[in-house]
């Protein structure tokens, strides 16, 4: 036993997940809620009359302000006044919390009253009961008959069997009391513990089709495609001309004419057609992939602020589950409109509109899986506030509606919080490489470089190239991170899409889904027409006669130094 066993403490709500379970990002569900307030609580009082007490022992704690203390009470807005009332019982995690531990201390305190007498030396200053008595007293509570614990335990015990005979969620069953149980004069809350074990076991929760269903994520998976596509198109022309470059050079040293020859059969595919068509493509699917996850982002940010009736959550299961796939749609969209831009700017059609464009998406992307990623209890309680009322419950939400059976993910992978700043950090490498060079291009830029000498040119000159091999090696960062973050997209996707499609569901396939999948059929129709007719004649058909098409004689689709 440790020298100083602390039995009581008081925490701030924020505190509750890493001082409670040693978890910063655990929330405080129903399942929690009634095994921290009833079996550690007990685990803790047993093992003190047993004199066995192990650090494992957790202490009772109270949260701040879940109801009024000494200081702020009034006859009728006492702990007392609020936890014998259903319709404040259960009305906030916190008050329920609160009066389950301020339950278990005035039982404990009389049930295990020989026990909680030990030397104080063994618990620092205090004795087991003078630390629960001064605890009781911050809040009022001088006697055991100034606080019902044992109609604390009644009501919370009532509201769960109610919330378990409400089938909509599931099958439950939950373990049955002796009818004077609640009577009894030493109170074994253990039993109580027990009998709502079960309480969240069956539930039946699933996502919102809307957010993640299967005609979403093979949209996601198809504008991955496309993005992938055009990046290994216009880098396999980028490696092309940089051969090119070096077979010239070979070829001038060693004067073989043969390696001229492969050297053009390598430029070829930049002066296809393909390769115009490509470019067109890429501008075309990259701008309406940015106003795709753009509006995708903003309907996300706005099911985030409405009732969970809103977003098709029946309980706080599924609305996990709807956040997860927010934040991995959040980043499964935003790294192909980074790869796209990346690709852009080695085509040189990085535009300043399609710059704003790409920020403006994944600004909006990062908004968010950040606004997704941290659910706050407060919020979802207020979420839930008209969904699955019961009046044994005080007229709120069953129990069950805030279980969460399953903690871990549905995506073998989520894309961190945090992601966002990896978004601007790419975004940014790209805006000021294009800034740079918009400034170093510029007629003031230039003139103002006229009066230096040119030992101050030579530096200038050194700059500028010590500048863009920099870009380069950032570019080329970007890119890896991009395409890594990719593959893990992927990765992740493929179990809850096999899940779905293997539900054969009629349900699962909604005419918004069908929409979804067929999103970038224009795109990719338009694509195969510049192809097929070549981008001339492709054109022709699609702008006003007052226009006339001209093609430049011997231009590719980019030039040597974009790799």
């Amino acid at each position: 036993m440790t020298t100083h066993q602390e039995i009581v403490r008081t925490i701030t709500d924020s505190e509750w997940g890493i001082k409670v379970l040693k978890q910063l990002d655990t929330q405080p569900d129903t399942g929690s809620i009634l095994r921290e307030t009833l079996f550690e609580t007990w685990y803790l009082f047993s093992h003190l009359e047993n004199n066995t007490i192990t650090s494992r022992a957790k202490p009772v704690t109270l949260i701040n302000g879940a109801c009024p203390d000494r200081d702020t009470f009034s006859s009728e807005t006492n702990c007392t006044q609020i936890c014998t009332n259903p319709d404040t019982l259960f009305a906030s995690w916190k008050t329920l919390w609160q009066c389950l531990s301020l339950a278990v201390l005035t039982i404990g305190n009389a049930t295990f009253s020989n026990s909680l007498k030990r030397p104080p030396g063994e618990f620092g200053a205090l004795s087991p009961s003078v630390q629960i008595n001064d605890a009781l007293w911050e809040y009022g509570i001088l006697y055991d008959s100034d606080f019902d614990g044992r109609s604390v335990l009644d009501l919370t015990y009532q509201c769960a069997s109610a919330s378990c005979r409400e089938m909509t969620m599931g099958e439950c069953s939950i373990g049955q009391l002796d009818s004077g149980f609640f009577q009894s004069e030493k109170l074994e809350w253990i039993k109580m513990s027990k009998a709502l074990e079960s309480l969240c076991y069956g539930l039946e929760s699933d996502i919102n089709i809307d957010i993640a269903g299967p005609g979403i994520l093979i949209t996601y998976i198809t504008q991955t495609a496309m993005a992938v596509f055009a990046w290994a198109f216009f880098l396999v022309l980028a490696v092309s001309d940089s051969i090119q470059n070096s077979t010239s050079i070979l070829g001038c040293v060693f004067r073989k004419k043969n390696m001229d020859h492969r050297s053009s059969v390598l430029g070829f595919l930049g002066r296809t057609n393909i390769a115009h068509a490509t470019s067109t493509f890429l501008a075309e699917l990259h701008e309406a992939q940015c106003f795709f996850v753009a509006a995708i982002e903003i309907a996300l940010i706005n099911a985030n602020s409405r009732p969970a009736i809103f977003t098709g959550a029946d309980n706080w299961q599924s609305l996990l589950w709807n956040r997860d796939s927010i934040r991995f749609l959040a980043g499964m969209g935003v790294w192909p409109i980074i790869l796209a831009q990346i690709s852009l700017r080695r085509a040189q059609l990085d535009s300043m509109y399609y710059l704003l464009l790409s920020t403006i998406a994944v600004i909006l992307a990062g908004v968010a899986a950040d606004t997704a990623s941290k659910p706050d209890p407060d919020n979802v309680y207020r979420m839930f506030a008209d969904l699955n009322n019961l009046e044994e419950c005080g007229g709120n939400p069953s129990l069950r509606t805030f279980c969460v059976e399953e903690r871990s993910s549905m995506y073998w992978f989520v894309f961190p919080a945090d992601s966002i700043y990896a978004f601007i950090a790419l975004l940014a490498i790209i805006w000021w490489i294009k800034l740079w060079n918009v400034i170093v291009s510029s007629s003031w830029f230039i003139q103002r470089q006229k009066p230096l000498s040119n030992e101050q040119h030579e530096d200038w000159e050194r700059l500028k190239r010590i500048s863009f091999k920099f870009s380069l090696v950032l570019i080329h960062a970007a890119e890896a991170g991009a395409l890594a973050c990719i593959c893990l997209g992927l990765l992740g996707i493929r179990r809850p899409l096999l899940d779905l499609l293997l539900r054969g569901e009629s349900g699962t396939w909604s005419v918004g889904q069908l929409v979804a999948v067929l999103i970038w059929v224009p795109v990719i129709s338009k694509y195969a027409h510049l192809v097929i007719l070549g981008v001339e004649k492709g054109f022709r058909l699609r702008l006003s006669r007052a226009f006339e098409i001209v093609k430049k004689p011997k231009t590719g689709a980019m030039n040597n130094d974009d790799l």
